[in-house]
């Protein structure tokens, strides 16, 4: 039997465990075995064989038949590694596909791709016998497939995510849109991406405001966003729907007040965001990390079809009450377009998303461009790439 010499160890060659390397690596048993059966009729020959000789032919026998099929480093008769740690700043814990899978999500990656591009990389590290890496190593190794399988857009977006998070600064994302958009399914669904504890809708605002404050007080806040001025044709609708806006504006900047002193973010959906009201905040908060999206339905039909299934969710909210003032909600939509366009708020037409997880990808992406601008981020990302280049 021959013996691979491979520094002071001496291994005997095992068709076997060749065999069992290649069949880990995806190959199907009669390839693995036909490769190692080609390296077995070799070695007789043989009394001893260096590690770089026998990588070699094993490498020979596997491009003559596969071409350039990946298969590792081919040192089939060391252990490979079952598990690698992942060694953070505060702690070090086994490697989990499903942890670094949630987090390349937020560069706009489906569900199913960000699981793949985590189970790549495992195998990868595994592939190199990685017993142990550092938490910024594995970023940095997923920024790199990111940018390999996807593109380099992919890349740029978990590069500024993983600077954000760097700098340890609550985030407040707010999602305005009219009635029946799907601004709460989507903050819902980005709460989770996004591991944001805390979501709030205008609506629960508004309720709260209601017992504080009576109808004949505050008459604006006793009414559904599209019934306020609706008795007085187009105009008096956005004139009630902005007069109670702002109203509610009030509850929605003592909630980011809060955050911020908290230090927490903040998920906030509804038709009361109007950019023109938040602006002076913003502007009395410049180092405040908000990041807005504005949904709309540009299809009639759709909208008939999303209150559909709203009420069939919801029966405390009833179809007809949404579709016999559909006019007024389609009015305060062109409003929320208009002012937000102004504002250079981007939109999203869910009308041509498919799905919730298609809607959260393609918000992600959007709020993450916009944290991109940010000059806190720039410098980071600028330092390093700096770094890099003198790495390289």
């Amino acid at each position: 039997m021959a013996t691979i010499i491979d520094g002071k160890k001496r291994i005997p060659f095992m068709r076997g465990m060749l065999v069992h390397y290649l069949i880990e690596r995806g190959f199907a048993y009669e390839e693995a075995y036909e490769v190692a059966d080609t390296i077995r009729k070799t070695l007789p020959k043989r009394k001893g064989i260096d590690r770089k000789e026998i990588l070699r032919l094993i490498d020979q026998a596997i491009r003559a038949e596969h071409g350039e099929r990946q298969v590792g480093d081919l040192v089939f008769w060391e252990r490979r590694p079952t598990t690698i740690y992942v060694e953070g700043k505060n702690e070090t814990g086994p490697f989990s596909k499903e942890r670094l899978a949630h987090s390349v999500r937020v560069a706009g990656l489906s569900l199913d791709q960000s699981y793949e591009l985590a189970a790549q990389l495992e195998n990868m590290l595994l592939g190199q016998r990685a017993e142990q890496v550092t938490t910024q190593v594995l970023e940095e190794l997923a920024e790199v497939l990111l940018a390999e399988q996807h593109d380099q857009g992919y890349a740029e977006r978990y590069r500024v995510w993983r600077a954000w998070r760097g700098l340890d600064q609550p985030l407040i994302v707010l999602i305005g849109g009219a009635s029946g958009v799907g601004k709460t399914s989507l903050a819902i669904s980005m709460a989770n991406v996004l591991d944001i504890p805390r979501v709030a809708a205008t609506d629960d605002i508004r309720q709260i405001m209601r017992l504080m404050l009576s109808a004949e007080l505050m008459p604006s806040i006793h009414t559904s966003s599209y019934l306020v001025g609706v008795e007085g044709g187009e105009d008096e609708v956005i004139v009630g729907f902005r007069q109670q806006a702002k109203v509610v504006g009030l509850g929605v900047q003592a909630i980011l007040e809060r955050c911020l002193e908290e230090h927490s973010s903040v998920i906030i959906d509804g038709v009361h965001l109007l950019p023109d009201l938040l602006d002076r905040w913003k502007a009395d908060h410049p180092r405040s990390f908000v990041a807005q999206v504005c949904l709309a339905v540009s299809e009639r039909k759709v909208y008939e079809e999303r209150f559909a299934k709203r009420a069939s969710d919801a029966p405390s909210r009833p179809m007809h009450k949404y579709l016999s003032n559909l006019d007024a909600i389609q009015q305060i939509q062109e409003h929320l377009l208009e002012v937000s366009a102004q504002s250079d708020i981007p939109i999203i037409d869910t009308s041509t998303v498919g799905t919730i997880e298609e809607a959260t990808n393609l918000a992600l992406m959007v709020v993450v461009e916009q944290l991109q601008e940010r000059e806190e981020l720039k410098k980071i990302l600028d330092g390093e790439e700096r770094k890099r280049r003198k790495k390289g």
